[in-house]
């Protein structure tokens, strides 16, 4: 499992994820990840479009990621996942506790209210 993190211009954090966020794939980047993106307060796009399989660890890592950044008055928004990923996320009703976009203007829009605040 590999992740990259942008800061954008426009004060968003993008972090892109490549791989399975499986158990070996969720370890690999548990601490860095969190460190990058839960320790801060930038509101953070998470670009899931090469993620190809997503355990319930992987999951867990998410929402503890979004929950640290809620707690900062700051948000988390999943961009563009695969159809089976999709499809994990909506079984658990996932997309009920952390908004899933299809584009990334629509992400970067929900984030501009964070950001003004």
């Amino acid at each position: 499992m590999q992740f990259e993190v942008s800061n954008l211009d426009n004060g968003i954090k993008l972090v892109k994820l490549v791989g399975r966020l499986d158990l070996k794939g969720t370890n690999e980047i548990d601490n860095p990840f969190s460190f990058a993106v839960g320790s801060g307060k930038a509101p953070t796009i998470v670009d899931m479009s090469e993620v190809e399989f997503l355990a319930s660890i992987g999951m867990r890592l998410l929402i503890s990621n979004a929950r640290a950044l809620s707690n900062r008055r700051s948000k988390l928004v999943l961009l563009k996942p695969t159809p089976e990923v999709r499809e994990a996320l909506a079984t658990v009703g996932f997309d009920e506790l952390i908004p899933i976009y299809d584009d990334f203007d629509s992400a970067c829009e929900d984030l501009k209210a964070v950001i003004a605040e």
